[in-house]
């Protein structure tokens, strides 16, 4: 509820041949960098397991009141659930943001599929729903999710790779695809941990599963 690997310039065959076999050389002893690692099942499991929970900003919100910050964050829940989607992949989330102090005031409402690509390592498409109303009772009854088709859903445009960072997980978009400021390397939009998530201004900590 996180993905690009640049061409390597061949200017001259010899001198790539020379250093693919330096590079094979080099492997039992420091290993050859070509970026970063690629992540693994076992990365996307571990993501996976931080995901779903409640979390609300209130921290964030009572610092902005002590720091007179203007505007002041808005106090927002946001619940992500694991749900059995099959239309949609085999790793599928429900996520809503409402209202801290009411339910029924419900922002946003999304689906997250996650999988594991070869080359772009896990892979996060957004879904926004055609119509949200006809979901919204899936915070209290996720099974109802498992009803959801490819066409009660739209993809977002841009796609999100996430990618392990120490103990947390990140995730921006392929610039390939998406290109932030020019096709520089795109800029952190996600990070997950276990103590909690930040995305864009808002910096949620974790309540409870």
């Amino acid at each position: 509820m996180a993905e690009g690997v640049g061409a390597v310039p061949r200017s001259l065959a010899a001198l790539a041949c020379a250093a693919a076999l330096a590079c094979a050389a080099a492997l039992t002893a420091a290993g050859c960098a070509s970026g970063p690692p690629r992540a693994t099942e076992a990365d996307l499991v571990q993501m996976l397991t931080m995901l779903p929970g409640r979390y609300d900003n209130a921290a964030q919100v009572e610092a902005d009141a002590k720091r007179g910050t203007r505007p002041a964050s808005e106090a927002v829940a946001l619940l992500i659930l694991h749900v059995q989607t099959p239309r949609l992949g085999h790793y599928v989330y429900y996520a809503q943001e409402s209202a801290a102090n009411d339910p029924r005031r419900v922002f946003s409402q999304k689906m997250y599929s996650f999988q594991l690509d070869e080359k772009r390592g896990i892979v996060e498409t957004l879904y926004e729903f055609v119509e949200p109303k006809r979901w919204r009772e899936g915070a209290q009854n996720k099974d109802l999710l498992t009803a959801v088709q490819s066409d009660d859903v739209q993809p977002e445009l841009c796609q999100l790779l996430w990618t392990k960072k120490a103990d947390s997980f990140v995730a921006a978009h392929d610039p390939k695809a998406c290109p932030d400021g020019g096709g520089a390397a795109a800029a952190p939009l996600v990070e997950l941990n276990v103590g909690g998530l930040s995305a864009g201004d808002y910096k949620f900590v974790r309540r409870g599963r």
